[in-house]
């Protein structure tokens, strides 16, 4: 078969571009060297990261306190239906650890009189994990009671709507009753009472203090209150009180 000189010379230009990538090929891959994602080892463990960091650490001065991570892969929080991720490093970075506490743990009202309603306060302190939120709930084992079984019943409130999960003014004198309230946006104002979720009647604990975000030494005043009638039981009644704190994931 007959071709021409063009084609001739084409051909040999083809041929010998190949042979200059291959040769190239063969030179890269002999000096060339293993490549990792960052890798740290001793004795007792061995971590490999996925990806380089152009630069981390703590910085601070007197007036903020800042670490950062950068050169993560896609670092931020996505959601979907369901789903919610939160990727990168700052995410999981432990700043504060969740932590709850009560200042006091024994109410004591004292000796009552009838229709002068009595209150004491205790409070609760709050820190949930960095980045995320939290919830309390709360529950009674019973109504307050002798140990003959009399009780002084959970509040209704001034119009008879007072529940575990709803709360109602109290401010008569002929309103009678156990309940509390507390700071938070649960209630309207601080004359609104409500029960506490009742165990003894299968009763679910109620949520009366959350938030989505980040709260460090958040402080909930609760205020429990109690007026009974003069037909009242003489005698030393007590219940005791759960608050479950748990941080929102």
């Amino acid at each position: 078969m007959n071709l021409s000189k063009s084609w001739k010379k084409m051909i040999k230009l083809c041929y010998l571009l190949s042979v200059i990538c291959y040769l190239l090929s063969v030179i890269c891959y002999l000096l060339s060297s293993p490549i990792y994602a960052q890798h740290f080892e001793s004795s007792n463990y061995n971590i490999d990261w996925g990806n380089f960091n152009m630069t981390s650490g703590r910085k601070s001065s007197t007036n903020y306190s800042l670490t950062d991570t950068v050169g993560q892969n896609a670092p931020g929080e996505y959601s979907k239906t369901g789903v919610k991720l939160k990727s990168g490093f700052q995410y999981i970075y432990p700043f504060d650890e969740f932590s709850f506490a009560i200042d006091n743990l024994d109410i004591n009202f004292g000796t009552l009189t009838p229709s002068v309603a009595t209150t004491a306060v205790s409070t609760l302190t709050t820190t949930s994990p960095s980045g995320l939120g939290f919830q309390i709930t709360t529950q009674e084992n019973s109504p307050l009671r002798l140990n003959s079984g009399t009780t002084i019943p959970d509040v209704l409130g001034d119009n008879n709507l007072a529940s575990e999960f709803v709360a109602d003014t109290w401010t008569n004198a002929t309103t009678y009753g156990f309940g509390f309230n507390a700071n938070t946006t649960y209630f309207s104002t601080t004359n609104h009472f409500r029960q506490f979720a009742n165990i003894s009647q299968s009763e679910v604990p109620q949520i009366f203090d959350s938030s989505n975000t980040h709260v460090k030494n958040h402080t909930t005043t609760i205020t429990y209150k109690i007026n009974i009638s003069s037909s009242q039981a003489a005698g030393t009644y007590q219940n005791y009180i759960v608050y479950t704190a748990t941080p929102q994931y």
